[in-house]
């Protein structure tokens, strides 16, 4: 231990009084001190560290088993005199980004086209004017807080004692210059708050479901029963929408998202290490065979989803 802090201890150091330009070399300063003043100031550079990991973890939040949403301005509150834009759906920026995701727009597409149809229809809010800025706007993460694409800041909320990992939310928050810029588009339009929804692909973790069963939560009041033979430690891929409330001036005041199909690999391919994605035709079928049974009238998965991020975003009901 003594060793590695004066390893790295005396070349710290004279990073500390360098400003003072004193003329310091790394060796003398490990020779010189004593092992308690170098073991004291590794730790006072790891506290440092901590408080600087704090700050930034602001924006990285453990959730709630079944409830994917978080709050960042609970003071600010719509009201139904409030004119409420929503700006046309996107794909997650993971999309293009992740090898393993490429190429997946194109069967999402038709996809994308009927959920934007559907926002516009439901009179929930206005469509917002001319597109908004893709560079700097907010980019927002839910899943498990050990995805494969998911930010190095929730990989540590995991306990000891957690069996399965927690569903994580990390938000990355818009550039000034985006928000300068849809603050004029907001004030030329006379808009108040506006939603911005995407759509993507990510994975949740599994849960318990009694003693001997298992179970993905996906959103709002929906979970699925997942086979039995299935690896504890292996996530469940998901396609969700995800989505975040903007007051006019572009700062975020709430967060969240609703998954809406998965697909758990078969057991004997999760012990090889290896997984399985939710195929073209099973994203094709959501069209007209995925529906909430467990709901009135059975309505489709995917419009379930578009309407339960929109209320749980807004907090308000349907204007009629």
């Amino acid at each position: 231990m003594f060793r590695v802090a004066e390893a790295f201890a005396g070349p710290l150091i004279c990073l500390f009084i360098q400003p003072l330009k004193m003329k310091v070399h790394p060796g003398l300063l490990q020779r010189h001190f004593d092992h308690q003043t170098l073991f004291r100031t590794v730790w006072i550079l790891i506290f440092l560290l901590f408080l600087t990991a704090q700050v930034f973890s602001q924006n990285a939040f453990e959730l709630q088993k079944d409830n994917f949403y978080q709050t960042f301005d609970r003071k600010t509150k719509l009201t139904d005199s409030d004119r409420l834009v929503h700006a046309p759906l996107m794909f997650d920026k993971e999309m293009s980004e992740e090898f393993f995701y490429q190429g997946r727009e194109i069967v999402l597409q038709p996809l994308m086209d009927a959920m934007n149809l559907y926002l516009d229809s439901l009179a929930w809010s206005q469509p917002l004017a001319g597109s908004i800025p893709e560079k700097g706007l907010p980019w927002l993460f839910v899943g498990s807080s050990e995805a494969e694409t998911a930010p190095s800041l929730t990989i540590m909320m995991r306990d000891d004692h957690d069996e399965y990992p927690p569903m994580a939310l990390y938000l990355e928050k818009p550039s000034e210059t985006w928000k300068q810029s849809f603050t004029q588009q907001m004030t030329e339009q006379t808009a108040d708050f506006a939603l911005l929804f995407w759509i993507g692909l990510t994975e949740y973790p599994k849960a318990d479901k009694g003693l001997f069963k298992k179970k993905v939560v996906l959103g709002t009041d929906y979970e699925h029963e997942i086979r039995f033979l299935s690896a504890v430690d292996k996530p469940v891929e998901v396609l969700q929408l995800t989505g975040v409330l903007l007051d006019k001036k572009g700062n975020v005041i709430r967060a969240g998202a609703e998954g809406f199909l998965h697909e758990d690999s078969p057991f004997w391919i999760q012990v090889l290490e290896a997984g399985t994605t939710i195929d073209d035709n099973a994203i094709e079928k959501l069209f007209t065979e995925e529906r909430r049974h467990d709901l009135p009238g059975q309505p489709l998965t995917w419009k379930v989803a578009v309407e339960n991020l929109a209320g749980q975003l807004t907090k308000r009901a349907r204007i009629s």
